[in-house]
C-alpha cells in the first residue's frame, strides 16, 4: 500500500519549471497592468494588449471572480475573432482566452468541463472544424489560411492539451485517466516533462514501483530541475517499498532550495522542497525547522502569495510565519470571493485602453 503522504505529494505534480505570474498584492498588480495597457496603446501593440487582458482575468479569478474573468476572456476573444481571418501572430491571441476558461474550469474544480473544452478545441482546430465555446463561435475561416501557420496554432493547442488537458484531470484525482490521455496524444517523451511524470506517478500511487523505476531509468535528463525532479521521484518509490537507504534526503532538500531561482518560480520551488520535506521523515527537528525558515524567507523575498498559500499547506511550518504569510494572502486578494470595487475600474480602464490597441492593428 501507498505511504499515508502519497496524496498530498501527488497534488504537486507534475513538477515543471514553467515561469508563473506571481501573485503580487493586489494594488501593485493593478497598476503594473495599468502602466501596461497605456504602453499597448502608446506602441499599437496587440502582445502587450493581449497580456493586459491575460493578466486581468488571472487577477479576477485569484480574486475568486470566477464570473468576472470569465466575461473578460470572452470580450478579449471576440476582439479577435471579429477581426478575421487572423494571421498565426494573432490567432494565438484569439485562443489564449479561450485556453483561459478552461484554466478557470480547473481553478473552481471542474476538470472534466476544462478536458472537454480543450480537447474540442484542440481537435476543431486540427480538423478545420467550427466549434462553439459558451457565447464565441470559432469558425476555420477566421483562422490562418496558411498551412504552416495553422500548423503552428495546432501544434501549441496540442502542448496546451497535454499540460493543462492533464492537470484537469489529475486535479480531480483522475491519474488512470491522465495516463491514458497522455498517450493518446503521444505524450510520454523522452524527458521528465508533463506526460512522463504523469506516467511514474500514476504508477507509483497505485504502488507498480518495478514500472515507474523502470520509467525513470529509460528517461532522458536535460536540465538540472529535470534530475532533481527523477531523483525525488526514485526516492518517492524507495519509500513505498520500504528502502529509505538509497535516497541522501538532506542533499534532495538542499538541492531543492537552491534549484529554479528567478522570476515567477518560486511556487515550483516551494513545491519542490515541500516534497523533498514530505520524503525526509527521519529528518531532525531542528534541520526541518532551518528550510522551513529559508523557504519562508524565500517566499517573503518573492511575493508571490501562491507560494505563500503552497507553504502553509506544507509540514512543519510553524506558528510565527502564519500570521505574516495569511497577511500575504490577503494582499495579494486571493481567494477574497470578487475584486474590489476600486480594482474592477482600474482595469475595466485599463482594458478599453488594451482593446484600441488590438483595434489599430
Amino acid at each position: 500500500m501507498p505511504p499515508s503522504f502519497t496524496p498530498s505529494i501527488a497534488t504537486r505534480f507534475p513538477l515543471v519549471a514553467r515561469r508563473r505570474p506571481p501573485a503580487k498584492p493586489l494594488d501593485a498588480r493593478v497598476t503594473r497592468l495599468a502602466g501596461l495597457a497605456e504602453t499597448a496603446h502608446r506602441e499599437h501593440d496587440p502582445e502587450k494588449a493581449s497580456m493586459v487582458f491575460n493578466g486581468a482575468a488571472l487577477v479576477a479569478s485569484d480574486c475568486a471572480d470566477a464570473e468576472l474573468a470569465e466575461l473578460w476572456c470572452h470580450h478579449h476573444a471576440r476582439l479577435y475573432l471579429n477581426r478575421a481571418p487572423l494571421n498565426g501572430y494573432t490567432a494565438r491571441f484569439a485562443l489564449e482566452p479561450v485556453v483561459n476558461l478552461a484554466r478557470l474550469r480547473i481553478r473552481v474544480g471542474d476538470g472534466e468541463t476544462a478536458h472537454q473544452l480543450l480537447t474540442a478545441l484542440y481537435h476543431a482546430v486540427a480538423n478545420s472544424e467550427p466549434i462553439v465555446i459558451g457565447e464565441l463561435e470559432i469558425h476555420p475561416r477566421q483562422l490562418p489560411v496558411q498551412v504552416e501557420e495553422r500548423q503552428e496554432i495546432t501544434s501549441w493547442l496540442r502542448n496546451i492539451l497535454l499540460s493543462d488537458g492533464t492537470r484537469a484531470l489529475t486535479a480531480g484525482g483522475r491519474w488512470a485517466d491522465a495516463v491514458k490521455h497522455v498517450q493518446r496524444y503521444d505524450g510520454i517523451g523522452a524527458t521528465l516533462h508533463d506526460g512522463r511524470q504523469i506516467a511514474v506517478v500514476a504508477h507509483l500511487i497505485h504502488g507498480n514501483t518495478r514500472t515507474a523505476t523502470a520509467i525513470l531509468n529509460r528517461t532522458t535528463i536535460e536540465h538540472p530541475w529535470e534530475e532533481l525532479v527523477r531523483d525525488l521521484l526514485h526516492a518517492w518509490s524507495a519509500t513505498t517499498v520500504g528502502d529509505r537507504s538509497r535516497a541522501d534526503h538532506r542533499e534532495l532538500i538542499d538541492r531543492a532550495s537552491t534549484m529554479a531561482t528567478g522570476p515567477g518560480l518560486s511556487l515550483f520551488r516551494t513545491r519542490l522542497v515541500l516534497t523533498a520535506l514530505d520524503l525526509s521523515p527521519d529528518l531532525c527537528t531542528a534541520a526541518a525547522t532551518a528550510v522551513i525558515d529559508h523557504m519562508a524567507a524565500d517566499v517573503f523575498q518573492e511575493q508571490d502569495a501562491n507560494a505563500a498559500r503552497e507553504l502553509l499547506k506544507g509540514p512543519g511550518v510553524g506558528p510565527e510565519y502564519h500570521g505574516p504569510l495569511r497577511q500575504m494572502i490577503s494582499a495579494s486578494g486571493l481567494g477574497l470571493g470578487r475584486l474590489p470595487d476600486s480594482a474592477r475600474r482600474t482595469l475595466s480602464s485599463a482594458l478599453a485602453l488594451a482593446g484600441t490597441a488590438i483595434h489599430s492593428t
